[in-house]
């Protein structure tokens, strides 16, 4: 019942130094834990993983609902997932990394970093990330990305993905002039996270009788070892299990699995009494993309969930 993945996602830190605006991890709606993932808990999840998975998992992503950089030790996690020999992907808003980070970081496997931009109006940018350090701004992140842009290895991808709001919606034009030629750019709307906000319209029948996740992962590893099915589940309503204390056999041979597994297969998930009940992934349109370089065919990219763009249903 493992789902069939090549990817295993493991969310470092819940601390995070902005505050988007987009996002529940500032509200009142996410009470878990604020903290960072020791190195022993990390190489306990990750090589728990691969044991039990083996060469079917090909990508380790470092994401999460947090900012990654917020952890002092992350080139040594870093660094020890490049000894597993598998595609690492890089989640960050980019305000913490500095030339000798991003240099050791060109040292090693990693296919991707995804930059959250969202704006290079310097006035929208802060108005957007809210960074709790007010020194933090637009020109911090340029010239992190000028320095990617200009001195990454050719096996690294540059991505830059901004979710836009009504309230920057007239910097679209200006975000794609500046950066459409120079990396990969995706330009969303804003999602719901599941529960968390009201961005896209729910109230209709789905589209889709199923997000794919269930049966094709990837497996998502929270900060205190717990496994959920989706990353949209920001406050871990729906844990499956514990990593620490049980097996991936375990986990997902566990009733809320069986249920979401069902309830995914026969097309009832919108009127289970799950959170996906709610969920926006149901009714995705095309129109929630505003620009993607990576793709041509926007329906492709809506049915591509992983960061290395796998195929779910």
């Amino acid at each position: 019942m493992i789902p069939t993945t090549n990817e295993v996602r493991i969310e470092i830190a819940t601390t995070c130094n902005a505050e988007c605006v987009f996002c529940p991890h500032p509200t009142d709606e996410f009470t878990r834990t604020k903290r960072i993932m020791s190195f022993d808990d990390y190489k306990l999840y990750l090589d728990k993983v691969l044991d039990t998975m083996g060469d079917s998992i090909t990508d380790i992503g470092f994401s999460g609902f947090g900012e990654i950089f917020t952890d002092k030790h992350i080139l040594d996690k870093l660094r020890y997932a490049d000894t597993k020999g598998r595609n690492i992907h890089v989640l960050t808003n980019g305000s913490l990394l500095t030339e000798d980070i991003m240099n050791e970081m060109f040292k090693l496997n990693i296919k991707d970093i995804r930059i959250s931009i969202h704006t290079s109006n310097p006035e929208g940018y802060d108005n957007t990330m809210m960074f709790k350090n007010k020194k933090t701004n637009y020109s911090t992140i340029k010239a992190n990305i000028d320095y990617i842009i200009d001195n990454k290895p050719d096996h690294m991808d540059l991505i830059l993905t901004a979710v836009i709001d009504d309230s920057i919606l007239d910097d679209v034009e200006q975000l794609i002039v500046d950066y459409d030629d120079r990396c990969y750019l995706e330009i969303w709307k804003p999602h719901n996270w599941v529960y968390g906000k009201d961005y896209r319209n729910v109230d209709r029948v789905a589209l889709k009788k199923t997000c794919g996740r269930p049966f094709n992962g990837p497996i998502e590893v929270l900060n205190n070892g717990d496994i959920i099915m989706c990353c949209f589940d920001f406050n871990a309503n729906m844990v499956l299990g514990n990593l620490k204390e049980q097996s991936l056999e375990e986990i997902y041979s566990g009733e809320l699995f069986k249920k979401l597994h069902t309830t995914h297969s026969d097309g009832t998930c919108a009127t289970s009494d799950l959170i996906c009940n709610g969920c926006d992934q149901l009714h995705v349109d095309e129109d929630v993309i505003i620009h993607n370089n990576r793709v041509k065919d926007k329906n492709i990219r809506l049915s591509k969930t992983s960061t290395n763009l796998n195929q779910i249903i």
